[in-house]
């Protein structure tokens, strides 16, 4: 079999800067389009040329590189077949019937169906597909299969993901093996809806990997697996085999790829489902002392209080399950206070129509497109993000002025203006109108701007400048590094010119961050709120740098690190440099991934993202992994995004260093060692492995 590849082409990530390619040129490329192509590639590569899985270039880390070559399971430019396929071989054919009658059983109150993907599959494609009704007039489908054998028609309905990230555009096992996670303080991380994974390994091997549930009858019948499985084609019966082993499991679900390919995974879907949320603008000096309080208004908030404004078009029907704290770094009212927009969601009931399906998904294009495998859908990975309102199809929910900016030129034009309008009415009164924005920057009142009139009278001159220099072609980091190096010029002597320049830099920020995480309340279908990644920018959130730190959510600690965050860009921004970006909390539970980074019952994720392209953005990113690899931070890296971590850094974490050998990181070495043939079987070995210590011994 001739397995399509490429030789010495260059080879980037999503937010790399598009001129200038992460590696210029990689030994091979290939394109494997299915289970016994995998497995050949595996059993036939030299050994001198490791292999590393890839999906859709999302990572920021080096935990994405390979020592030689890229195995590509979703080619981002779609020039190859991806390995996208929904499977039916082992959904239903080679579940227990007892495990189906459990499933039937507990339905009433747990009603959950299987889906089983190839790991090339985007999330947006598996939640479009979820998002349709199932034929169950044939038992090639579970909910047939059920309809047929227990005579309950219900599983015919729509289905959804528990929990998704704030973007679609990974492969839904890229997403699995680095972590990735939503904001839903009730649940764990996207991997805890997997139960099965198929692992090709290195020389070829596979394995059925199944997670194992006391009070449940067994998933699978082996026998069944072995005859779809256990084939010549494949290797024959000695080839592949079957692991019910929860420490393999819970190794193999997060692993960055040193393990080997997945093939594919079986996830545990819920019905589909609404989300309301409601978002509302907060001081970061008054809420944060309220996080460690998980009993409080933060995480147990009424969905509809008393006079609200705003009521979902359906009732709500549980708790408060998400959480999110986006912090401006930049501060105001001299100094003492920074913005923070806080979001908290709801499940509502699924009205029909929903909100958010066309938008997000729309019409069915093509039945089953050959690129990708899979049905192909009008807008799954094509449009805005959800907006309720159909004015402003640019307006978002994410965390930061980043995506809307970038999104929409005349969103960063009506910034600086409404800057320009303030600064002009403060100057024509001599300080006898005080604009919204001038007033928090100075704490209202703000006599001593008066000393700044003169110096105010240059900086309009710059903001018009600036003002006329964007148009819809205009890099978004560009333009704001040309505003930071006018408006915060160190060189400036004129104590006066540096002071309303600052000034005016703050209100850009204030006015911006105030805008685009203003109060916000809207329902729509489950996807089309947890999506909110804008599919038409190709050309603005590029040359990114991001980290994220996840800290046990009741601990000082995380307090202690946003506001050293804080102070530091409050410093650089006296030194001529500033940070465009965010920062956002997010909360989540405890995985069960031996080496996922949700270690604590309460985790919190503090992410930081970045533009390169404005000096001192990289600067505060880098101060920030600096911080997070301090051992008194008790804070974790993201696996997925930026990571230095050395060997010894991972062992103190996770245990099995010479000083505490064992722990979850001995028990993921213990899987790896079983896998590999006792550390013999290494070609998915990488630089980013054996410098983390993600190895068998």
């Amino acid at each position: 079999m001739s397995i399509a590849q490429s030789l010495n082409n260059p080879w980037t990530r999503k937010h790399d800067d598009p001129r200038f390619p992460l590696l210029p040129s990689v030994p091979r490329t290939v394109y494997p389009i299915n289970l016994q192509e995998l497995i050949e590639l595996c059993r036939d590569h030299p050994s001198d040329q490791n292999l590393h899985p890839n999906g859709s270039h999302w990572a920021l880390s080096h935990a994405a590189l390979s020592d030689h070559t890229y195995i590509e399971t979703h080619d981002p430019g779609e020039l190859h077949q991806a390995m996208g396929r929904t499977l039916t071989n082992v959904i239903p054919y080679c579940l227990n019937h007892d495990y189906v009658r459990r499933m039937v059983e507990i339905g009433r109150e747990q009603k959950y169906y299987l889906v089983h993907v190839e790991s090339g599959k985007r999330i947006y494609q598996t939640y479009a597909e979820l998002d349709q009704p199932i034929n169950i007039g044939t038992t090639d489908t579970l909910a047939g299969y059920i309809a047929e054998y227990f005579e309950d028609y219900s599983y015919g309905g729509l289905w959804g993901m528990p929990t998704l990230g704030g973007a679609g555009g990974q492969t839904i096992v890229g997403a699995l093996i680095t972590g990735t996670h939503g904001g839903d303080h009730d649940r764990g991380p996207v991997c805890e809806a997997v139960v099965a994974m198929h692992l090709v390994a290195d020389g070829g091997k596979h394995y059925w990997i199944e997670w194992v549930d006391e009070n449940e009858p067994q998933m699978t019948d082996d026998a069944a697996l072995k005859q779809e499985f256990g084939t010549p084609r494949l290797g024959g019966p000695d080839n592949f085999e079957i692991i019910r082993d929860n420490n393999i499991f819970n190794a193999v679900l997060i692993s960055n790829g040193r393990f080997g390919v997945l093939y594919s995974v079986v996830l545990k879907v819920v019905p589909q489902y609404s989300l309301y949320e409601r978002r509302r603008l907060h001081i970061w000096q008054d809420i944060k002392d309220d996080i460690k309080n998980l009993t409080g208004p933060l995480y147990q908030d009424v969905a509809i209080p008393p006079g609200a404004t705003y009521v979902p078009s359906t009732p709500v029907t549980g708790e408060q399950r998400f959480l999110q704290i986006a912090v401006s770094l930049t501060t105001h009212a001299f100094f003492t206070r920074n913005l923070v927009g806080i979001t908290k969601r709801w499940d509502v009931q699924l009205p029909n129509p929903a909100a958010g399906r066309d938008e997000r998904v729309g019409n069915l294009v093509i039945g089953f497109d050959p690129v990708i495998q899979a049905p192909r859908y009008e807008n799954a990975g094509r449009n805005f993000s959800y907006s309720p309102d159909p004015d402003n199809p640019h307006q978002s929910g994410t965390p930061g002025m980043l995506e809307k900016a970038c999104a929409d030129a005349s969103f960063l034009k009506g910034v600086i203006q409404a800057v320009i309008d303030q600064i002009e009415e403060f100057v024509a009164t001599n300080g006898a109108v005080i604009g919204p924005a001038v007033g928090a920057i100075a704490i209202a009142g703000g006599g001593g701007l008066l000393l700044l009139i003169p110096a105010f009278l240059l900086v309009l001159l710059i903001l018009r400048e600036i003002l006329d220099a964007i148009n819809d072609d205009t890099r978004f980091g560009e333009v704001m590094e040309a505003a930071k190096n006018k408006l915060l010029d160190s060189n400036e002597p004129d104590k006066t010119g540096r002071a309303a320049g600052l000034f005016a830099w703050q209100m850009i920020y204030y006015i911006a961050f105030q805008s685009q995480q203003s109060d916000r309340d809207y329902d729509a279908i489950s996807y089309a709120v947890m999506d909110q990644k804008d599919y038409r920018n190709i050309s603005c959130e590029v040359n990114v740098d991001s980290v994220e730190v996840f800290f046990d959510a009741v601990d000082d600690r995380l307090i202690a690190f946003v506001d050293a965050l804080i102070n530091f860009e409050m410093q650089q921004e006296f030194q001529g440099k500033a940070f465009v970006g965010y920062a956002s909390l997010r909360f989540m539970r405890r995985t069960k991934a031996l080496i996922g980074m949700q270690k604590f019952d309460m985790t919190c994720s503090v992410e930081v993202a970045c533009l390169r392209d404005v000096s001192g953005s990289q600067e505060l990113v880098d101060y920030a992994v600096r911080l997070a690899r301090n051992p008194n931070m008790g804070a974790i890296l993201h696996w997925g995004q930026r990571n230095d971590y050395q060997r010894e850094e991972v062992e103190r974490i996770w245990g099995d260093g010479p000083l505490n050998p064992g722990g979850d990181l001995g028990n993921w070495r213990a899987a790896l060692r079983y896998i590999t043939n006792d550390g013999a079987l290494n070609g998915f070995s990488s630089e980013f492995t054996r410098r983390t210590g993600l190895e068998p011994f």
